[in-house]
């Protein structure tokens, strides 16, 4: 016996149906109800993009039960009128704004920053940017208050405060579970993104950096203090940026082997908050604070500079590392870098007088120094001792034994040619 074939599920022929039917169904005398009765019933069917001619008064019932208090239910309503997309933008923006401010009331703070910042992509104008960046910050000011008792613990602490894990509570809306530190400074630059020019901007931005700065994350404290000093120059917080971004940037460079562009920068840091930040040298405490950066600056470009000396030195250019170290002497005097220049310097200068200037590390020129040293043939002219072999030129003036010719005499060591 055959099967009967079996039919496939068309949608669009169900549709066809449903329309008809409502279309004979009792009160459905015009283009605008059937139209009300076909988007009602094919909503779940067709998504969130439907126009909802009921939004209005859907919001205003919403905003009944948000002024009675009873945010659960409200936030439910205001995030269907928000997901609808064929609502109009101002009423999906409030929408937005009021679920987010359902769970704030409620006390989900991370859900509802992360609300606020999704009106923010999709409103990135809107009339509700300000309030929300303001809520935003409020919100992250308050998860702020465990970094700020852990400064105060572990206040004898000196250097870079790591960070230490906590126990969370899963039971606390109001804090995120993982990763609160992250939460709260991911939130802070989604505050000074979407409103640069806003009141909580530069505090946003401050903050951004001072807890990267404790943490010993210096590159990124640098990047936003020296953002809050360019971008909000009449911001209270601007003595103290351009002060830690001095630090910062001195910290940033990982040592003297490394890029010393940073430590350029932040000695014009320090040029400029001298000339045109009298907060940092009229305050006796900030000025101290200013000198000892400075000073530390400047040693660390000692310490490149005195390294590449003694590179120079061990690699077996003696000329090389005489130049860097009078370079250390005469560019840093004051530092204790500029003494073992001088040092350094003064022996090297007498090796190369001795004629036998140190050959490095290089194996191949310490056998060759040892070889010349024992077996080298040297003739003594003046204060100087000058090796036969070194003194054989291209020259034709000079004897093959190397001896001076007749009318022609050569500067070695200091001594004049003959007249």
């Amino acid at each position: 016996m055959a099967k009967p074939e079996q039919r496939k599920f068309r949608p669009g022929r169900a549709l066809a149906l449903v329309g008809v039917a409502l279309l004979l169904a009792p009160g459905c005398h015009t283009a605008r109800s059937f139209k009300e009765r076909i988007t009602t019933s094919t909503a779940r069917l067709l998504g969130s993009n439907h126009d909802d001619p009921q939004a209005e008064a859907k919001l205003e019932a919403a905003e009944r039960l948000f002024m009675a208090g009873d945010y659960e239910k409200a936030q439910d309503q205001f995030r269907a009128l928000a997901d609808n997309q064929g609502n109009s933008a101002i009423l999906a923006e409030h929408a937005r704004f009021m679920q987010a401010e359902c769970r704030y009331f409620r006390g989900h703070y991370p859900e509802a920053v992360d609300t606020y910042h999704k009106l923010l992509l999709d409103f990135p104008t809107g009339a509700h940017r300000r309030d929300a960046c303001a809520r935003m910050f409020d919100i992250c000011d308050y998860w702020l208050n465990d970094f700020r008792n852990e400064l105060d613990k572990r206040a004898d602490e000196k250097g870079v405060m790591r960070w230490r894990p906590t126990w969370p509570n899963p039971w606390d809306r109001t804090k995120p579970v993982f990763d609160q530190e992250g939460r709260t400074l991911e939130a802070l630059q989604r505050v000074h993104t979407h409103d640069v020019t806003g009141p909580s901007a530069d505090k946003a931005i401050f903050w951004c950096g001072y807890v990267n700065f404790i943490r010993g994350n210096f590159n990124e404290a640098d990047h936003f203090f020296s953002q809050l000093v360019e971008l909000h120059k009449d911001s209270p917080l601007q003595p103290q940026a351009m002060a830690f971004a001095i630090q910062a940037k001195n910290n940033a460079t990982g040592g003297a082997t490394y890029d010393g562009r940073k430590c350029a920068e932040a000695l014009q840091l320090v040029y400029i908050a001298e000339a045109s930040v009298p907060e940092l040298t009229q305050n006796p405490a900030m000025a101290e604070k200013l000198t000892r950066a400075k000073f530390a600056i400047r040693s660390q470009q000692a310490e490149k500079d005195f390294r590449m000396a003694e590179y120079y030195e061990r690699t077996g250019h003696p000329g090389s590392a005489v130049f860097y170290y009078e370079l250390v002497r005469r560019r840093y005097g004051g530092t204790r870098y500029s003494d073992l220049a001088t040092d350094r310097k003064d022996r090297l200068v007498q090796l190369m007088r001795e004629g036998r200037p140190e050959p490095g590390y290089d194996p191949f020129a310490i056998v060759q120094a040892k070889w010349k040293e024992l077996f080298g043939k040297k003739t003594e002219m003046g204060p100087t001792v000058i090796e036969e072999k070194d003194r054989v030129r291209d020259d034709p003036k000079l004897t093959p034994t190397g001896g001076l010719s007749p009318d022609q005499g050569i500067g070695v060591g200091g001594i004049s040619p003959r007249p």
